[in-house]
């Protein structure tokens, strides 16, 4: 893969945590407020955000050959999406959130210190 490709990569994915942050937030935001349609857009967006960041992550992975550490943040990042749909699903249905909010924060914590390698391993 050229080297202009894997910087356009790196930009969209960079790009894709913050609207997924963002996304997450306002999803939630106006399920609280019981704004369901906008909510249901919002989550829409999320959902294609968080398809974006898992194929540009991937094609990173192998750009790059598969680096442990990218490899590990990169299941984090996937756990870490499956634990906001669960946040979302869970307070659609009035059920208890307190550990997967607990969960989620220390998830993107661990994926944002792999990501800026404060951990390397």
């Amino acid at each position: 893969m050229s080297p202009d490709v894997v910087t356009i990569l790196q930009r969209i994915h960079t790009d894709s945590w913050f609207w997924i942050l963002l996304f997450f937030v306002l999803s939630f935001l106006l399920l609280k407020a019981g704004k369901r349609t906008p909510k249901k857009i919002v989550h829409m967006l999320l959902r294609l955000i968080a398809l974006i960041m898992i194929v540009t992550g991937i094609l990173m992975l192998v750009a790059y050959q598969f680096p442990i550490a990218y490899t590990v943040k990169g299941i984090l990042a996937i756990a870490m999406v499956g634990v906001m749909e669960m946040i979302l699903g869970m307070t659609a249905k009035g059920k208890r959130t307190g550990p997967f909010w607990a969960a989620l924060i220390i998830l993107v914590a661990l994926v944002l210190l792999i990501a800026f390698r404060v951990l390397a391993f």
